[in-house]
């Protein structure tokens, strides 16, 4: 079985050095002429990759090695609190607070033949604190374990009650947003964010104050990569983000497992201004002036920065594959927790205002999967603004395992990483 326990990890937050350096990053590309003399002439990302079932079926399998963010603690208030997830083109999961207050996560099929215990996306399980399977009336505790089974004496007496529990996932809590892992002989999740775990410190007490969801008619890497390069914002939101950030002075970081970081400055950026801030506090002059968004591989995002008073909102974005050419985005509103009440004022607006910038990201999208998937490009090519894209591809071929990647749809990592040890 496995838990998880709600207390957030300790790891310090990204480093003064660390803050600086990015700072020196943003004055230099702001300053560049060309790429620098290290970039490597990439070569094209093969179109196939977006449109081939197979490949897709590929990464479908792969999906189950990764870790995935399905909520926060905010939406387990109390023990019998349940969330069901079903995001990986099988059966969903749930993840629910236990009666020792730890979360954990299941497959939502009875041991017996595989029925659901669970029916709502939401809820909880009532005053009993039991999983009830809705065909047989087998019966579960909140940690999973077996409490009730209906006609014990047609069953064989070698039947074992300790050993027919819900299937577990892998679940862990980490700074208050939950995650799940298929895999259960998966690294645990603070190994498997590296460098995220270590800076991200400000996703502490986030909640969401609102959210939202469409499908879009592509692939779901097309909608993930229009989302990690600000190349395309001067073009595609010239009266939204357009208007609050800087796409020249955009400074980027490859790490291991496929995650990334980007930083984009303000619209406006006066590097003097901001570097005299950051001889009091590197990290939230960063945070104030610029904004801060990590890939966490394969498919979540958190575009963020600081607010006025000091504190530090962010939006996470999902995107779920559900066929080669069909993706479902989703994107929460995190803000400090308000404690208890309604959310804050305006928040419905904010959230509508996010909706609208994401119409914009993705409302071309469905034309580039039919000239995709008509021949009309063999093959994306990539600049080195957009590298996370090419990295992006390169370690799915990495979570898939390159010897399994047909040859003629391989992307090979050519481009440095960021050493985690």
């Amino acid at each position: 079985m496995f838990e998880t326990s709600e207390s957030y990890d300790s790891g310090l937050p990204m480093k003064p050095e660390t803050a600086r350096r990015i700072l020196d990053e943003v004055d230099y590309e702001f300053e560049r002429k060309a790429p620098p003399e290290w970039y490597p002439d990439v070569p094209r990302i093969p179109a196939a990759r977006y449109s081939d079932p197979d490949f897709f079926a590929l990464e479908q399998q792969a999906f189950r090695k990764c870790w995935f963010t399905v909520g926060t603690v905010h939406e387990l208030p109390e023990v019998g609190s349940y969330k069901l997830v079903d995001r990986w083109n099988g059966a969903a999961i749930f993840v629910v607070r236990g009666e020792d207050n730890e979360i954990r996560g299941f497959w939502n099929a009875c041991a017996h033949r595989g029925g659901p215990v669970l029916t709502g996306e939401d809820g909880h399980c009532g005053v009993e604190q039991r999983l009830q399977c809705a065909i047989h009336s087998w019966t579960y505790g909140l940690d999973g374990k077996l409490v009730g089974l209906p006609g014990r004496r047609d069953f064989h007496e070698n039947l074992d009650r300790n050993a027919a529990g819900l299937p577990a996932v892998r679940c862990e809590v980490w700074r208050g947003f939950i995650f799940v892992n298929l895999d259960l002989d998966a690294p645990d999740l603070i190994d498997w964010l590296g460098p995220v775990a270590d800076e991200a410190t400000w996703f502490d007490g986030l909640r969401s104050v609102g959210s939202s969801s469409f499908v879009l008619n592509c692939n779901w890497k097309l909608a993930i990569e229009a989302n990690i390069e600000v190349y395309h914002v001067t073009t595609v939101h010239p009266d939204t983000v357009a208007l609050t950030i800087d796409y020249r002075g955009s400074a980027e970081e490859l790490y291991q497992r496929g995650h990334s970081r980007m930083i984009v400055p303000d619209k406006d950026y006066d590097s003097q201004k901001t570097r005299k801030a950051a001889e009091d506090d590197p990290v939230f002059a960063l945070m104030r002036n610029s904004n801060v968004s990590y890939l966490m591989f394969p498919n979540h995002l958190t575009p963020g920065g600081a607010r006025a008073d000091g504190t530090v909102s962010m939006t996470l974005q999902s995107f779920w594959p559900i066929s080669p050419n069909q993706t479902l985005s989703e994107w929460s509103v995190m803000v400090p927790d308000w404690g208890e009440g309604p959310p804050p004022e305006k928040s419905s607006a904010v959230v509508d205002g996010y909706t609208r910038i994401m119409h914009e990201d993705t409302g071309y999208l469905e034309h580039v999967q039919k000239a995709i998937e008509s021949g009309a490009i063999k093959g994306l090519l990539t600049s080195y603004h957009e590298r996370r894209v090419y990295h992006h591809e390169a370690s799915i071929d990495r979570m898939i395992g390159v010897e399994h990647v047909p040859e003629h749809l391989r992307v090979q990592q050519i481009l440095p990483v960021v050493d985690e040890n």
